[in-house]
């Protein structure tokens, strides 16, 4: 015998989310810590970072650069500039 199932035709929509588990960080702001972080979870408009241990909105950072992943902490902006050029 085969069991009827219902579908739910409704639309679904789902929140975009900045960040995801495991992105590599850094305050935007010169005068925060300039150590890379990690990701641990997505909260609403913040982030939980390096396991648990810290909290930020997401408007308070960014996605680390490969130069500042590579120089394992946030570059400034002259440096940035200076990492851009081939």
């Amino acid at each position: 015998m085969k069991k009827n199932l219902t579908q739910n035709h409704e639309k679904r929509t789902y929140e975009y989310a900045e960040y995801i588990s495991g992105d590599v960080v850094v305050f935007t702001d010169p005068n925060k810590p300039d150590h890379l972080m990690t990701v641990h979870k997505v909260q609403g408009d913040g982030v939980l970072l390096n396991g648990n241990r810290s909290f930020a909105l997401t408007h308070l950072i960014r996605g680390a650069s490969v130069a500042e992943v590579l120089a394992k902490r946030r570059l400034t902006t002259a440096e940035q500039a200076l990492a851009e050029v081939p």
